[in-house]
């Protein structure tokens, strides 16, 4: 019993060696916290405006400045620059092409992003999860050793100690 005692106090020290930076590492002060989380979420609302803000330049590229030249020379047909309709036409498609892509690259930002702040809520948790372990096992600790205070006496002092059981008072009276 007095072994699984000190094995128990050995086991316990060895935890929050381990747990007790960890936690602290993981938590971070509640305002750099905020500042981050919203900032991760001011730039996710900011690309999914990109992403439609791209959406809608590509439904109305042909009324826009530097490409509404490109669509009235392939409406007319004419090319002061020697260039066919066709080469106009597949000009006009790459540049869809492009800001289809680029669109596409910034939703997975977007989602990065999105992945990003729920990993930051989840390493969060985790941190004030070990924090609660570390506070469990401080008092655990200190429980055992205000046993081992009030027990002084009995309890050896180091684990290499054979506890031998109390020997019962002698009765020196002769019958």
């Amino acid at each position: 019993m007095v072994k699984d005692f000190q094995d128990q106090k050995r086991t316990i020290n060895e935890q929050i060696k381990l747990i007790d930076p960890m936690a602290t590492s993981l938590r971070m002060p509640v305002a750099q916290r905020l500042l981050n989380s919203s900032l991760s979420v001011i730039l996710e609302i900011l690309c999914w405006l990109v992403v439609v803000g791209l959406i809608a330049y590509i439904l109305f590229m042909d009324k826009l400045v530097p490409f509404y030249v490109l669509s009235k020379l392939i409406q007319t047909g004419k090319s002061s620059g020697g260039f066919t309709e066709k080469e106009l036409s597949v000009l006009s498609w790459s540049i869809k092409g492009l800001v289809i892509i680029i669109a596409l690259l910034v939703v997975v930002i977007a989602r990065m992003l999105a992945k990003i702040r729920q990993k930051n809520s989840i390493l969060h948790l985790a941190g004030k999860n070990m924090k609660q372990l570390v506070e469990e096992n401080l008092k655990r600790r200190s429980a055992i050793e205000s046993i081992e205070q009030r027990h002084m006496l009995e309890l050896p002092t180091n684990e290499d100690s054979i506890v031998t059981p109390m020997p019962k008072p002698h009765n020196d009276t002769l019958l």
